[in-house]
C-alpha cells in the first residue's frame, strides 16, 4: 500500500468471494464472527468502489477517502 501500486497479484473480488464463503461456513457452524462481518463490510465497500479487479491492496483507497487522508508513508507536512 505504501509504494501505492495496488499490484500485489490478488483480486479484490476473489477476495470479497473468500470472505463470503467464511462468514457463510462460520455462520453454519454457529461460530460468533462479530470482527469478520467488519472486515467483510469493508471487502464489500472495496468491491464497490474499486471493482473487482482492483488488487486487494486498494482497500486502503475507500479508507482514505472516508478519513479525508492518503497513507503513503511520507511524514505529514507540517
Amino acid at each position: 500500500m505504501l509504494p501505492r501500486t495496488f499490484d500485489f497479484g490478488f483480486a479484490t473480488g476473489l477476495m470479497v468471494k473468500d470472505v463470503r464463503l467464511y462468514l457463510d461456513e462460520a455462520a453454519g457452524l454457529g461460530v460468533p464472527v462479530e470482527l469478520a462481518e467488519s472486515v467483510a463490510r469493508l471487502w464489500e465497500n472495496t468491491l464497490t468502489q474499486e471493482g473487482p479487479d482492483a488488487d486487494f491492496t486498494a482497500i486502503i483507497k475507500p479508507i482514505e477517502a472516508a478519513a479525508g487522508v492518503i497513507v503513503d508513508g511520507r511524514p505529514a507536512p507540517d
